[in-house]
């Protein structure tokens, strides 16, 4: 069924998805976090795309040219996608703590949570419980810090540490935390309209051999009945797609990890696709600064401590 999978800009509608409750279910999504794999492995073969963030963020490209066909027919993808690399230790973290936090972001952080209860309308005051209960326990190590901000709770986040993320919502909840449907709303340079973005997530932790842990997101464009594009809230907003793939991975017996992300997008209207990945590289990369800052000084104590040094696991907090 892998080889089925394609990443593209094609949105998915709820006719594309088997019953939660079936086998079938299951299947789908092996097949996507099989096909998610693939992808994020292939990075290592994508042309070259320079450093950004003072060396610390590989850029990675495939192109629609003839020369990266086999490749991108290998992966499931034809349009142009950018992707980046980087790895993270204790040490290499520690900076981030004390950066300052833009007063923009930190207006923004502000509003969102005053609005936390309101995203997840398809849930009850026990997820919203048990969101704040997550988000309050500092992690111990780096993955488990990856982990909190990335994987739990991956779109409520964005919006602590993504700086064009004004809104986001969720619209439906297939499985919790595992495959849910996100309406997102970026503000772009004047004088063009917000974009909203539709997107079936799929978020897993993987079995790696060997004990190493490892998780995945994957965004996908999707059609939900309940956001039409151009009618009501949407009606001054601009409909755009995008499509990636994240994965952690630790590494160094739990003492660093390795962070990919590779995307597609299509920010519509009257921005041409050759701006819109002119733009992507610079983006993505910038997203690695804003995450690190945002997480560290999240999980800093009063007296200074991280606990991204420490190596014992954090306590499970999915039940």
């Amino acid at each position: 069924m892998s080889t089925d999978i394609t990443f593209d800009l094609k949105p998915l509608t709820f006719n594309d998805i088997p019953d939660p409750n079936s086998p079938d279910f299951a299947c789908f999504l092996d097949a996507y976090f099989e096909a998610g794999e693939r992808l994020a492995n292939s990075m290592d073969d994508w042309a070259d795309g320079g450093v950004k963030e003072h060396g610390t963020v590989q850029l990675r490209t495939i192109s629609t040219g003839s020369a990266q066909a086999k490749l991108r027919k290998s992966i499931g993808v034809s349009e142009y996608w950018c992707g980046r690399v980087s790895t993270h230790d204790a040490e290499s973290l520690k900076p981030y703590a004390s950066e300052p936090v833009p007063a923009r972001l930190s207006l923004v952080r502000s509003l969102s949570r005053r609005l936390s209860s309101d995203r997840r309308r398809s849930t009850d005051m026990d997820e919203v419980t048990r969101q704040a209960r997550v988000m309050s326990q500092h992690p111990r190590g780096v993955y488990e810090h990856f982990r909190r901000g990335l994987l739990e709770y991956h779109s409520e986040n964005e919006r602590e540490y993504i700086d064009a993320v004004r809104d986001t919502q969720c619209l439906a909840v297939l499985v919790p935390h595992v495959a849910e449907v996100w309406r997102l709303t970026y503000v772009t340079p004047a004088p063009t309209s917000p974009r909203t973005f539709v997107v079936l997530l799929l978020s897993r932790e993987l079995t790696v051999a060997r004990g190493t842990r490892c998780f995945m997101n994957i965004s996908l464009p999707f059609t939900h009945p309940d956001c039409p594009e151009k009618v009501g809230a949407e009606k001054s907003r601009v409909r755009g797609r995008y499509v990636s793939v994240e994965l952690v991975r630790e590494g160094a017996e739990g003492a660093r990890v390795e962070w990919r992300m590779a995307t597609s997008s299509d920010a519509g209207g009257n921005i041409p696709r050759f701006v819109t990945n002119a733009a992507l590289p610079k983006n993505i990369a910038e997203d690695v600064h804003s995450f690190l800052r945002w997480m560290m000084r999240r999980y800093t104590d009063d007296e200074g401590r991280t606990g991204a040094g420490d190596t014992a696991s954090a306590p499970n907090t999915a039940s």
